[in-house]
């Protein structure tokens, strides 16, 4: 099957527009019958340089607001820490486009659409055909003269005249946008340009040149934030083959051409201090190659990582004649009831384009949407919100064999590493590293926001830093280990120095809360801040034992530190269940202030963790279920990750039903006609959260043990996964017929172990070296 997205029209808006990315650079390709508006994002384009944050008066307050704590006076606390621990500036950083560059067509005569918005439906207009061919990351635009009668627009049953592909290139650094006559011979004229619609600079237009100014050439650049900010630059460079092209100002004018290239480059000061050399080097590069070669070249290095980690189903459960309708008929059909494992199908194909597309090694890792951003003002600053949205961009990658695409996270983590330890110096007197709920380009570890359920949480650097043992756990890279173990080592520090005794003489952390929720008191008032959170105590729980397990791998666990790291983890308060029989979110009982709140906090241990098994911890598993029972009665997973991440916990409690209830909700509420998902607004979290999800119902992997099809879903009882990676140091190869192992294909990474358990709690312990491949018996996992 042939992974597409298609539309029969332009983009009506942003989120109808399809994405092409290289990790660096990407752009939303509107698709426009007269007018092409590519919106252009460059990963280091933001709002300004690094800032001082932290609160003077923190050092000195917080330990008065543990004390009003302890003491029981919540008010009093959340008072005290809105006036000393919230950062003197709330807000950091921001991403920002970098520009757009718009190709328009004056030989379809009319209306041109205005701003690229929608003119395909009105009489007359241009058909348009356009789609993403996700196995080949290449976006293509079909224009279509003879008017836009149903019969066209629905089944295209005519010829286009004009063909427009779109692709990133990372090999060659550029966006690359070709535009041929179909038939080879009849020519067409096209104008390109680009501006830069900035909210506080105005409408930016620039065409300066490196050197001599020449035809094929302009330039767009600027800074943002004054003097210590972040300067961009984009060159845009247009090559016509068997037409002529004159520049006049930012436009450049082509005229009879069979077909046009278009070549962008985009680069800040954040990475070269001459960007706009840098952009010009790269274009003189690409422009040296054919159209073909940089085609080919783009193919085959997306291909090397998109083939790892593959999930389909098998052709009998799809119907094939979905496969021509437009994506977003395809989704109303799941809404109304139908259903369409090829799209589902789809859905996890694009999910590990999106990560390939927007995180590459030495790119910033992918923001709360990717690379893809319009807005010079974005929600949530489009930046990396780190109590579960930047981390869920990450749980699939090392499943799917794209380990190397994890580490622009991990490179930001030794980013913060600097910025974290000047924040617990100033705010908490402590050594090691702390980041609260968020962090920006610069690893900005402050609190942000002046928001009480969401600021003062000083796990997220904690959190991040699990991602490091992740990776070692995945690779036992011992360079990659060595480089980053003081990163983990800073994260144990911090805690060690600032953890109090609770009331019940437990280990915990404070002020603390529980991420973007609050309770209600005994006397029915409302709180938030407390001393030691479930969720805290579950990702310390996880973090102290990670650190001490690669401590002793190197032969440094005989220190204080490790020593102090062991006191408190046997110090830590345990997973609670409370009266109603759920796993209690805060160390007392208390109630919600909103029991369909999004988060599902204190079930970090069943996932992303791996502390609350159904095998090991059923009571823990049945009162998590009860947890996500009553959250989602109350409309809990209304946003695209929030029921990414139901969908990986019901995996994880076994339970097939509600694993593709929720798929099917995910598909009808929260997915745009594009696939990207929506909170609203578009976030890509929950498109990365719902591939994890998928992996976890195939293979749920605990290290020294792996469950095989878990929490298969009965809709998808037949199909294959490829080369998923388990801790143990193996790949699999999975295929699956009626909900039953047909054949399961173990090869070593390097040597080791595991235990392999199938659905009927059959089990076969296998040994293998690297490079070895061992067929495992298929009854064996089915007990016969």
């Amino acid at each position: 099957m042939k992974h597409t997205i298609l539309f029969d029209r332009e983009a009506h808006d942003w989120n109808e527009a399809i994405p092409v990315g290289n990790g660096f650079l990407g752009a939303m390709i509107h698709g426009g019958a007269r007018r092409e508006r590519l919106q252009i994002n460059e990963d280091s384009v933001w709002s300004g340089g690094p800032m001082n944050r932290s609160n003077p008066d923190a050092a000195r307050t917080v330990g008065r607001v543990r004390s009003l704590l302890l003491d029981g006076d919540v008010e009093g606390a959340q008072r005290l820490a809105e006036r000393s621990l919230y950062s003197t500036v709330p807000d950091m950083r921001h991403y920002e486009p970098l520009g757009d560059v718009w190709i328009d067509f004056p030989d379809y005569a009319g209306d041109d659409g205005g701003d690229g918005g929608p003119d395909g439906g009105r009489a007359g207009a241009p058909a348009v055909r356009r789609g993403l061919d996700v196995d080949e990351a290449v976006a293509f635009v079909d224009r279509m003269s003879g008017g836009s009668d149903s019969a066209m627009v629905e089944d295209f049953g005519c010829d286009p005249s004009l063909h427009a592909e779109c692709f990133a290139s990372n090999p060659d650094d550029v966006l690359v946008y070709r535009i041929e006559s179909v038939d080879g011979k009849t020519p067409f004229s096209c104008t390109v340009t680009a501006s830069r619609n900035d909210v506080h600079n105005g409408l930016i237009w620039r065409c300066e040149g490196v050197g001599p100014i020449d035809d094929r050439t302009i330039r767009l650049h600027g800074v943002n934030g004054g003097a210590d900010g972040i300067g961009y630059e984009m060159a845009v460079r247009v090559i016509a083959d068997d037409g002529e092209a004159a520049r006049t100002g930012v436009t450049i004018d082509v005229t009879d051409a069979r077909s046009v290239t278009v070549l962008i480059a985009g680069r800040t000061t954040f990475r070269t201090s001459d960007p706009a050399g840098w952009c010009m080097a790269a274009l003189d590069a690409a422009s040296a190659r054919s159209y073909g070669q940089l085609r080919a070249r783009h193919i085959a290095d997306y291909r090397a990582l998109y083939d790892r980690g593959a999930i389909t189903f098998d052709d009998d459960i799809k119907d094939p004649s979905l496969e021509s309708l437009p994506t977003s008929q395809r989704l109303r059909r799941v809404a109304d009831g139908g259903t369409d494992i090829g799209l589902w199908e789809t859905y996890l194909a694009f999910g590990r384009y999106l990560l390939i597309s927007s995180s590459r090694p030495g790119s910033l890792p992918a923001t709360l949407q990717g690379i893809w951003n319009r807005d010079y003002e974005p929600a949530w600053g489009s930046k990396y919100t780190i109590n579960i949205n930047a981390e869920m961009n990450y749980w699939f990658a090392e499943r799917a064999g794209l380990g190397e695409l994890h580490t622009p996270l991990l490179e930001h983590v030794r980013r913060m590493d600097a910025r974290g330890r000047e924040v617990a110096r100033a705010m908490y007197g402590a050594r090691g590293f702390v980041a609260h709920h968020n962090t920006d380009i610069w690893g900005d570890c402050a609190p942000q926001d002046a928001c009480m359920t969401a600021s003062v949480w000083p796990l997220g650097g904690a959190w991040l830093s699990l991602h490091i043992a992740e990776h070692y756990r995945y690779t036992r890279d011992r360079a990659f280990i060595d480089r980053y173990f003081d990163v983990l080592r800073d994260a144990v520090l911090f805690f060690t120095d600032t953890m109090i005794r609770d009331a019940d003489g437990y280990w915990a952390v404070g002020p603390s809360l529980s991420p973007e929720h609050a309770y209600r008191t005994a006397d029915g008032r409302d709180g938030v801040l407390c001393i030691g959170s479930t969720m805290d105590n579950q990702i310390l729980h996880d973090l102290f034992g990670q650190y001490l397990a690669v401590a002793h791998d190197l032969g440094r666990d005989d220190d204080d530190l490790a020593a102090d790291a062991r006191e408190r983890l046997a110090g830590l308060r345990p997973t609670q269940i409370g009266a109603d029989g759920r796993i209690m979110e805060w160390p007392r009982d208390r109630a919600d202030t909103e029991p369909g709140h999004r988060h599902f906090s204190p079930l970090f241990a069943l996932f992303p963790g791996h502390d609350i098994r159904v095998d090991r911890t059923p009571e823990l598993a049945e009162a998590a279920a009860a947890f996500i029972k009553r959250r989602m009665e109350h409309g809990s997973g209304a946003t695209g990750w929030s029921k990414a991440w139901v969908i990986a916990l019901y995996a994880r409690l076994r339970d097939r039903g509600q694993v593709w209830s929720n798929i099917v909700r995910l598909l009808a509420d929260s997915t745009l006609d594009n696939l990207f998902d929506n909170h609203p607004p578009f976030q890509i979290d929950g498109n990365f959260g719902a591939v994890a999800a998928m992996y976890e119902t195939l293979l749920q992997d605990y290290g020294d043990e792996a469950f095989v099809l878990p929490a298969l879903p009965d809709a998808l009882a037949s199909g294959h996964a490829h080369g998923v990676v388990l801790e143990a140091g193996a790949s699999v190869d999975l295929s699956w017929r009626d909900g039953r192992v047909r054949e399961l294909i173990l090869t070593g990474l390097r040597d080791g172990e595991v235990r392999l358990t199938g659905p009927s709690g059959a089990f076969v312990d296998v040994l293998f070296t690297a490079g070895q491949r061992i067929t495992v018996d298929p009854t064996v996992l089915h007990g016969k």
